[in-house]
């Protein structure tokens, strides 16, 4: 894998790349207090027949970690501009978590750049009242303890608890990752989380197919959330809509990139080879 840095939208980011640059595009969007070695199990496996593109999103990894909230909008734009940096017209987008709701974001406002795109792990609803409380709380708790402390207690609780012997490697790769964040880029992230709306509408009214992938003992984002969508204030479930495919991994909690890596990208291969074949039928 190829690691670069380029200049966007004000920041300097940091992405990594493999396979071929002469095919369609897809990009990799990471969690929260994560980094794009979140895909790297997942990325040798699609790199047969895709460019994979990894940024390390805004405050994160070795990207720039400016002053401000993060908001959903404003990393979507970085997005944007690293692919207009990279001379990509359009790109399929899949995020993790936190990647997920900028995935959604930049769905939102720049529909006609995308081929397809797909949540791992994420929901379209916004913070409950109780969330955004626990988010306070996180940022509180990395003030007084700092992000060392905090990355410690967090990482771990992502994997299914039985498993994390079994990932003790992972666990503590990503905990090394995350500590290299400044306090302020996980601060001002959490601020931007708290901040983001209800984007149910931008699932239900995709113009082409949509992956939602869940773990069934993911404790950080159920399979419910990320199933479920408002409608003139009630929960609706996605299963209503037959552009969305909804895709839930048993044994696993909120990590499949690392916990089912196989899994994961057998059923990115199968949406990615849909929208293929729903392009090609458009285009004759």
């Amino acid at each position: 894998m190829e690691k670069h840095t380029v200049h966007v939208n004000g920041i300097d980011m940091v992405y990594e790349e493999c396979g071929s640059g002469n095919k369609k595009t897809i990009i990799f969007l990471h969690g929260f207090c994560g980094s794009s070695r979140y895909w790297h199990k997942v990325c040798p496996l699609l790199s047969d027949n895709y460019r994979i593109i990894m940024p390390q999103l805004r405050g994160h990894g070795e990207t720039t970690a400016p002053e401000g909230a993060y908001t959903m909008e404003l990393m979507a734009d970085d997005i944007l501009c690293l692919m207009d940096k990279l001379g990509l017209h359009k790109a399929s987008l899949f995020g993790h978590s936190l990647g997920g709701y900028v995935t959604l974001a930049f769905a939102e406002q720049y529909p006609h750049r995308l081929a397809g795109f797909g949540l791992i792990h994420s929901t379209a609803l916004p913070d409950s009242e109780t969330m955004k409380q626990k988010r306070l709380e996180d940022i509180d708790t990395i003030r007084e303890e700092g992000i060392a402390a905090y990355v410690s207690e967090l990482i771990p609780k992502l994997f299914l608890e039985s498993k994390r012997d079994e990932k003790q490697e992972e666990v503590d790769e990503f905990i090394s990752a995350g500590q290299q964040m400044k306090p302020e880029g996980a601060i001002h992230t959490l601020e931007g989380m708290m901040q983001r709306p209800d984007r149910s509408k931008v699932l239900a009214k995709a113009s082409f197919p949509i992956l939602l992938v869940a773990g069934a003992k993911d404790d950080v984002i159920s399979p419910i959330a990320t199933f479920s969508l408002t409608e003139l204030g009630a929960y609706k479930s996605t299963y209503d809509y037959p552009h969305i495919s909804e895709n839930t991994f048993e044994g696993v909690a909120h990590m499949s990139l690392v916990e089912a890596p196989d899994q994961l990208s057998r059923v990115i291969a199968n949406y990615l080879k849909t929208l293929n074949e729903k392009e090609t039928v458009r285009t004759k």
